[in-house]
């Protein structure tokens, strides 16, 4: 089968083959996929990061070649060091770009506050807009766990604590009509980080999350997981 990768910041991946159809994800520069079928000038594809399945469309597709990427990246990395010495490239956070260089260590407190007022987006995974189970994928991505990309199939993973437990870095679950359907980071001092209108930290309780602005709960707490 044929191979992708995402060379744009990022491409939207839609539930059916048809632009105003959901986008039920994002692909971020660097991803590859396979291709599992074509349709009416729309790819329905599978990504290697996490197995997540939807549509791109042909005009956003770009072959892949797995010998050649890292020798292509890393000319593409010295090119731009050549150009602008000391200046990192600007990419999203999460986009897969490889190097031969050793990479500094990355804390969660500076990889989560980054994202601070970025707006909600159904189906992001990025600067211009990220939903929640989105966020903790691409803030775990950056600390080398991979994560799926639903909350109901970050749930399923890691190892159940009680709240009483709960550390800086652990993912916390909420609840809906008994389906889960939010996640987020818990914080230090009784908080949580997570996209909600846009991400935001709020007070974390053992019944929820309530809004730090007005005061109301917003989330009903389901579980607490450590993955790392």
């Amino acid at each position: 089968m044929d191979r992708g990768i995402c060379h744009l910041s990022q491409i939207p991946l839609r539930a059916e083959p048809k632009s105003a159809a959901e986008m039920v994800s994002q692909l971020l520069y660097g991803e590859t996929y396979t291709v599992l079928e074509f349709e009416n000038e729309w790819y329905r594809i599978k990504m290697d990061f996490d197995g997540y399945e939807g549509w791109i469309s042909q005009t956003s597709y770009y072959g892949y070649q797995e010998q050649n990427t890292q020798l292509q990246t890393q000319l593409y990395l010295d090119h731009w060091n050549n150009l602008i010495p000391n200046i990192p490239i600007i990419t999203s956070m999460g986009s897969h770009i490889v190097s031969s260089k050793k990479q500094s260590n990355l804390h969660l407190l500076e990889l989560v506050r980054a994202f601070i007022g970025v707006p909600y987006l159904w189906g992001g995974r990025h600067y211009s807009g990220i939903d929640c189970s989105g966020f903790v994928q691409v803030v775990y991505k950056c600390l080398a766990v991979a994560l799926p990309r639903d909350a109901s199939q970050q749930q399923k993973v890691g190892k159940a604590l009680p709240f009483a437990n709960l550390h800086e870095g652990d993912l916390v679950f909420f609840e809906k009509n008994e389906k889960i359907g939010h996640v987020g980071i818990a914080l230090l001092d009784g908080k949580i980080i997570h996209a909600h209108g846009r991400v935001r930290i709020d007070q974390l309780t053992p019944k929820g999350i309530i809004n730090s602005e007005t005061g109301i709960q917003t989330h009903n707490f389901h579980s607490a997981k450590r993955i790392r």
